[in-house]
């Protein structure tokens, strides 16, 4: 007997009822064919990384597998060579956990409808029947199908048909086994990991009560009588484990016989992926059959998730016609039905074709080093190396990665977590860092943080400023006084402006001590590699990194260029109320410019800008001298605004350098290219006369995230969470994404870095005729133009 079939699907492990399940969440039925007579729960558990729950969330049973299996926070690196662990990773911002096979193979088998999976239907041969495979089974069923499918693991006969050759033992073996403790085993959520003497043993807890562990080894010729004898098993295991904390040993004690497997370590040799037929015609293979690799990586069930979900996505669009609409149940050319399979499956092929190369060889190599018994080996791994390869795991894939938590990082974040995009923020720093203690926050601040939220809250810790107060240090009276009647400016604390952007956050966005140093091109994304070892890969790269911006630098921006001038800020807290008015004052003359801006009843902010000589440059670092340098420079201001300098704590002194970015840097250089683009002080650094610094920043931050988010949600503001795209496309959205926000914030960027270094020069020029035109004539438009350039408005973060 012959039955039609759309799609077969060979073995019902991981790769193959998560392809089954993809193509039934888009409509699309398929058959997948068991040998055995029921779901096969080899390995007991395996380890899942953030790839492997996107794959899950895709699919959509993620969160129920979440509530069954705890996080798992970290790594305990350790060397049975060592007395102590050599590092422990933190798993913090990425999602770990040990995921037990029966119940991820029976969560999906369940959302399947209930004739998907035929069991005992052991495929035999495979033949061609036109645009068709025929499929013949071990009980005499023929099958014809329009997609053969194999995901029957590292014995595959779809891989045989297609040319693979058997995977390759590696000379090691792995010993597995499974814990139940009905009390619950108290020994916490790490993952702990122990190589050495040619051994390699892990301890993984699923949750409070069950546990995973493994051994592998290269066994020699007496070790191969122990495969299939749990006991001998059990004892060898135990023998190995001189060297470990007798709380792990009391795990492998615990387990039962029938809850202890072994089997060879086997791998597919990468060049046979890079020349291989993955696909042919309208045959494929998935998981296993694809991409056989040893465990070091915890990556083989991750991939063939990640395989399951890219491979329903590529059958659906050659199935289904424009607009959605299934080619089931009608009348279709068979030979252009076969044309868009073949082109499907050969796209899958491209897609997955390097990253199972990648993930084949690193973990062999991997291996080789962790369990490599070599005396120089066993030195770099235990003292180098060890460092680097619990990293090596964190290679993760992000949508947005944001380099920086200043203002235009946490307000790009900010501003994309209010429309449902998560990012990861990168902050070299252990903590958010307050340089500057406040800054000027005008009109067109106030309607970017109205924008992401967080203005009115902000309104209420800080004060409207009524007017400016310009004096010169050449007249006995003030030059003008300007009113701010009309416009909204205040001077905002940076401090509480960082907390409440990170507070709105959710609490896994920012990692801190995390120093990016160094950036590579990985086709449609760009890997970050972090001074830890940690590799993380993003569809977006952001560099909000400040004006030594690793992200900038990549770009091809050269360094900002020190304008010759330096500035000393501070902040005076008056617990009792400093009484002076909530005037902006600022004096100018003598080639300095000093200014005093009240941020509420209790707190003033101060700042000095002058040109140095060369026996200033000791100053920087040393709180006192600033302050004494200050209170000298400040003879020709009233007394009152002297002792604000005066009671200014030490700890509240800073001073740094001024610097911007040359113009035409901005008119010619690369804001944004392919998926990656600079906000913030790394884009635009400027001068503080504009007091334009940190509102532009804010600016960019909502122009950022409206801009990503037109990429990469779809029309009608459906985000494509749980639905993996097209790559290419996907990158080609976001690359014309960031070329609008470059177009848009290029001349803005120019005219405020332009017009704050042309306002500086003329405020602190100690010329006679300068003098003598910016105190009778100057100091009346200045701040008026000061006005013109707060009236920008950035929009919403609507698109």
């Amino acid at each position: 007997m012959e039955i039609v079939e759309e799609i077969v699907i060979v073995g019902a492990g991981i790769a193959g009822l998560t392809t089954s399940l993809g193509l039934h969440r888009l409509g699309i039925r398929s058959l997948v064919l068991e040998s055995s007579d029921r779901l096969r729960i080899t390995g007991f558990a395996l380890s899942t990384w953030n790839n492997a729950w996107k794959a899950l969330d895709a699919i959509g049973i993620g969160e129920s597998l979440r509530h069954q299996h705890h996080l798992t926070p970290s790594i305990l690196f350790a060397s049975t060579n060592l007395d102590q662990p050599v590092s422990e990773i933190s798993y913090k911002g990425h999602e770990v956990r040990c995921l037990q096979r029966r119940l991820l193979l029976e969560t999906l088998a369940n959302e399947l409808p209930s004739d998907t999976i035929r069991f005992s239907a052991k495929v035999v041969s495979i033949e061609e029947s036109g645009f068709f495979k025929r499929v013949h089974l071990s009980d005499g069923t023929i099958l014809k199908t329009k997609v053969l499918i194999g995901c029957d693991g590292v014995n595959s006969v779809v891989a045989k048909w297609l040319g693979f050759k058997k995977p390759v033992f590696t000379g090691r073996l792995a010993i597995r086994g499974y814990t139940k403790f009905k009390d619950g085993h108290g020994l916490g959520p790490k993952f702990r990991q122990f190589v050495g003497k040619g051994l390699r043993f892990g301890f993984l807890p699923c949750n409070d009560e069950d546990f995973h562990w493994f051994l592998t080894w290269t066994p020699s010729t007496k070790d191969e009588e122990l495969e299939d004898d749990p006991a001998k098993l059990k004892q060898f295991v135990m023998s190995k484990l001189e060297d470990i904390p007798n709380e792990m040993k009391s795990v492998v004690e615990k387990t039962q016989l029938d809850a202890i497997l072994s089997s060879p370590l086997k791998y597919r040799r990468p060049w046979e992926l890079l020349w291989g037929n993955i696909s042919k015609g309208n045959v494929c293979v998935a998981g296993d059959a694809l991409h056989p690799m040893t465990p070091e990586l915890g990556q083989g069930g991750c991939a063939a998730l990640e395989d399951g979900v890219v491979l329903a996505r590529c059958i659906a669009e050659a199935l289904l016609k424009p607009g959605g609409e299934e080619t089931n149940g009608k009348i279709v050319d068979e030979e252009e039905e076969y044309r868009r399979i073949e082109i499907g499956l050969k796209i899958f092929s491209q897609k997955r074709r390097w990253r199972s190369i990648d993930l084949i060889s690193t973990a062999y190599m991997v291996g080789y080093i962790q369990q490599n018994n070599g005396t120089i080996i066993n030195f770099l791994r235990d003292n180098f190396l060890s460092r680097f390869l619990p990293g090596m795991l964190l290679r993760k894939v992000e949508d947005v990665v944001i380099v920086g938590a200043g203002i235009a990082g946490l307000t790009t974040s900010l501003g994309l977590h209010r429309l449902g995009i998560r990012s990861l923020v990168l902050e070299s720093s252990d903590e958010l860092r307050i340089t500057g203690f406040a800054f000027t926050t005008w009109s067109n601040a106030w309607k970017a943080l109205d924008a992401v939220g967080i203005g009115e809250s902000l309104r209420r810790q800080h004060y409207l400023t009524p007017s400016i107060l310009v004096a010169s240090t050449f007249l006995d009276q003030p030059a003008s006084e300007i009113s701010y009647k009309g416009h909204e400016i205040r001077c905002l604390q940076r401090r509480l402006l960082l907390e409440t952007l990170a507070t709105e956050l959710p609490s896994d966005t920012i990692r801190f001590s995390s120093k990016v140093v160094s950036i590579e091109e990985s086709g449609f994304f760009k890997r970050l590699h972090l001074s830890d070892g940690t590799i993380l890969k993003t569809k977006v790269l952001i560099g909000c990194d400040g004006v030594n911006s690793v992200v900038a630098k990549w770009l091809g921006f050269d360094k900002p260029v020190f304008t010759g001038r330096s500035a000393i800020r501070g902040s005076a807290n008056f617990k009792g109320g400093h009484g002076f008015g909530l005037k902006f004052r600022q004096f100018i003359g003598k080639g300095l410019r000093s200014g005093f801006l009240p941020c509420n009843d209790e707190n003033i902010y101060w700042f000095l800008t002058w040109t140095p000589s060369t026996k200033d440059e000791e100053l920087e670092d040393d709180p006192v001298k600033l302050k004494q340098f200050v209170m000298s420079k400040l003879e020709d201001i009233p007394n009152e605004m002297k002792s604000v300098v005066g009671k200014t704590e030490l700890d509240a002194i800073a001073s740094s350098p001024l610097r911007y970015r040359r113009p035409w840097e901005l008119l010619w250089g690369n804001i944004s290219k392919g998926n990656v683009c600079v906000a913030g002080d790394a884009l635009h650094p400027m001068t503080p006369d504009l007091g334009q610094g940190g509102c532009a920043a804010l600016e960019d931050g909502v122009v950022l995230a409206r801009c990503i988010a037109e990429a990469l949600l779809k029309p009608g503001v459906e985000e494509n969470k749980g639905k993996i795209v097209d790559e290419e496309e996907e990158y080609k959205r976001i690359e014309i994404g960031l070329k609008n926000y470059a177009q848009e914030r290029r001349w803005r960027s120019i005219d405020l870095v332009s017009t704050a270094f042309m306002v500086g020069y003329i405020q602190q020029n100690s010329g006679k005729i300068m003098n003598f035109l910016r105190d009778k004539f100057l100091s009346r438009f200045l701040p008026e133009m000061l006005l013109r350039k707060a009236s920008f408005d950035c929009g919403s973060l609507k698109y």
